[in-house]
């Protein structure tokens, strides 16, 4: 795995030959406009806005927002009628940065954004969501001064009418083969139930917590598939086009502090090839 300082460092050795731009287009080139990527973003607190605002307007240049029902289409029978490819700019951990700061600059730029929730943290007391945060390995780095760092279900049900808003586990929790089978089916089938409860409308999307592959495993995804969601997120960087399984769609991570140069690298296809071995094994292993 590539660590973020030698990122940076190919980032802007591509940027400077302007490789990374060509390798964008060029995927256009060889694939056509009908495919998607995904990419995951987590926190975006308010200093992060103006970068954040830079990496979606050179985003914007190059792919169109994605809903649910498009991508479905696209992946089932291949049907994109549209002049970019898609990009699904997804967001974990439910963090209320993501509805202050990410939301608006979506929405100027043309995004759906897909919004992932662990359904243990919106649940949680006010008072207790910064301790919640520190103990469930979620990367809350800013503090309100009401001490609400979590979006509530007001603000999701608010974000679902133009969003998409799924399932992040029960307690942001990962899942390896050595989790229990009945927690396995807390974090994932009882999860949906009680975000499906919260909100008033059906969930049908889930997000894998970590994209290491020890955290992956047959039986989480066998009672994803029995959970009835109709797609789902891992993190191992790939294209995705007619035929892939909406139930394995691998996204690449950007962060909104990151240079724009480093985000051209992360889905010029580089990432792509790195994580290739790593992806067939996770989508063998989860495929059912």
């Amino acid at each position: 795995m590539l660590g973020h300082s030698i990122k940076t460092m190919l980032a802007a050795a591509l940027s400077k030959t302007a490789l990374s731009d060509a390798l964008i287009v060029g995927q256009r080139r060889l694939r056509g406009n009908a495919f998607v990527r995904a990419v995951n973003y987590h926190g975006t607190i308010p200093a992060h806005a103006q970068q954040l605002e830079r990496q979606l307007a050179f985003l914007a240049k190059h792919f169109r927002g994605v809903g649910l029902t498009e991508l479905l289409a696209l992946l089932e029978s291949g049907e994109w009628p549209h002049a970019k490819p898609g990009l699904l700019v997804t967001f974990d951990d439910g963090l209320r940065t993501n509805f202050d700061v990410a939301r608006p600059l979506l929405e100027k730029y043309g995004f759906t954004g897909w919004f992932f929730v662990p359904v243990g943290f919106a649940d949680c007391a006010t008072s207790e969501q910064q301790q919640y945060a520190n103990t469930h390995d979620i990367r809350s780095r800013f503090s309100y001064d009401d001490g609400r760092v979590c979006m509530s279900w007001s603000e999701l049900k608010e974000l679902s009418a133009r969003h998409e808003v799924g399932c992040h586990t029960m307690q942001h929790r990962r899942m390896p083969p050595s989790v229990a089978p009945a927690d396995m089916r807390h974090e994932i089938i009882d999860a949906k139930r009680v975000m499906e409860s919260r909100m008033g409308r059906e969930i049908p999307t889930f997000c894998w917590v970590g994209g290491e592959e020890e955290n992956y495993s047959a039986l989480a995804a066998s009672l994803i598939r029995e959970a009835g969601f109709r797609a789902a997120f891992m993190t191992s960087s790939g294209v995705m086009t007619r035929g892939c399984n909406p139930l394995q769609i691998q996204r690449t991570n950007i962060e909104a502090d990151w240079p724009v140069d480093v985000v051209k690298f992360q889905i010029c296809g580089a990432m792509d090839l790195l994580h290739r071995t790593r992806r067939t094994r996770v989508n063998r292993l989860t495929a059912g």
